[in-house]
């Protein structure tokens, strides 16, 4: 077919702005006619946010552009999270040689070395991996539509997500910007603070950690929809998180029906984990909820945290009657005769790979 003719084809076939919009980002109406033949729109919708398939890079073209070893951009490329690819695979482009150009000047800086920039990749790609996953998932665009039905087709569900991603796409970057530097700047912050208390390194610090488990939820999650079942996890994520940060805390991670936090004082640790307690009660889908809180060192790396003190709160929760806050020795050491709430003894419980431990039961204040 000649030029005249695939442009008779597309326009017959396609959504004008949906084409108009493929165009402006350099797809070629060749491309597009090929795409639209083998029943493929809804993939190069896809694949235009990289810009035209025919500009694409290999792995030793994109390492040449950038001046960046061949070893190094594999070695950024799986710490974002992505699969390995072939050298003759044409995938990368022009935001690839931006992002490689991006990490290369980072490390002729000399702040950073290749090892500290490696690991801010994965932990950046593992945090972008959760957000664009949510994005798709929340879309309403893409919500309740499958290719099953014949009066919906490939062409539909490609107009759908260019309309989506062209929407989402100028906002979401400035949000990220925005609150990155505002996680920049608390992080600086609690840095200070931590190395102002003696820490020997910004990698040290001390803080209460914590553990909230929704008791049962196996057995609920049997017993629901799947809509009912997303209605229970988002609301299980938003009560947690506002409790967290309205302390000054911060949600470490989501563990399916657990939540881990860090938080600096351990009074506010005691406070989330009775809010959450509190809260989960009034909810008619949540089960109970039971929270472990230890307090101590604990090193922090790729925005995570780890040591005794974070395998003791783990415990901790695992034994925890339904409904009940139990904290560790440390916890009461620091709260004895400050904090509102009594704290209870129990008998020394013998926990896996620590020994045996005294714990104690909050009993929250009139």
């Amino acid at each position: 077919m000649d030029k005249e003719q695939i442009n008779e084809a597309l326009s017959s076939s396609l959504p004008i702005r949906f084409l108009e919009m493929l165009r402006e980002r350099d797809i070629s109406d060749e491309e597009i006619f090929n795409a639209l033949k083998n029943d493929t729109l809804h993939f190069l919708a896809v694949d235009q946010m990289l810009g035209p398939p025919r500009k694409r890079l290999t792995i030793g073209e994109l390492s040449a552009e950038t001046g960046v070893d061949v070893a190094i951009v594999r070695r950024l490329w799986r710490a974002l999270g992505f699969a390995d690819v072939a050298d003759d695979d044409r995938i990368f482009s022009s935001i690839d040689i931006e992002a490689v150009s991006s990490l290369s000047s980072l490390m002729r800086s000399q702040a950073t070395d290749e090892d500290v920039a490696i690991q801010l990749a994965r932990v950046i790609g593992s945090s972008m991996a959760r957000i664009a996953a949510a994005e798709i998932v929340a879309s309403n665009s893409l919500k309740g539509v499958g290719l099953g039905s014949k009066d919906f087709t490939t062409v539909d569900l490609a107009d759908r997500f260019a309309q989506y991603s062209a929407s989402i796409l100028p906002a979401v970057p400035e949000l990220l910007v925005y609150a990155w530097i505002r996680h920049f700047h608390d992080a600086g912050r609690h840095a200070m603070v931590a190395l102002d208390k003696g820490a020997r390194d910004v990698s040290e610090r001390i803080l209460a950690v914590g553990f909230v488990d929704l008791v049962g939820f196996t057995v609920l999650s049997q017993q629901l929809t799947t809509q009912e079942l997303g209605a229970v996890v988002s609301r299980f994520e938003e009560l947690s998180s506002d409790a967290v940060t309205r302390r000054d805390g911060r949600v470490v991670k989501m563990i399916g029906d657990e939540v881990m936090f860090v938080v600096v004082d351990p009074e506010d640790a005691v406070e989330i984990g009775l809010e959450l307690k509190e809260e989960y009660a009034k909810e008619k889908l949540l089960s109970e909820v039971r929270a472990g809180v230890a307090y101590g060192s604990v090193l922090a790396r790729e925005g995570d945290y780890f040591g005794p003190v974070v395998n003791l709160a783990s415990r901790i929760v695992n034994i925890a009657n339904p409904g009940s806050i139990l904290v560790s020795d440390g916890i009461q050491q620091v709260l004895a005769g400050k904090s509102k709430h009594r704290l209870v003894p129990l008998r020394p419980r013998y926990l896996k790979d620590l020994g045996s431990v005294q714990l104690w039961v909050v009993n929250p204040s009139d």
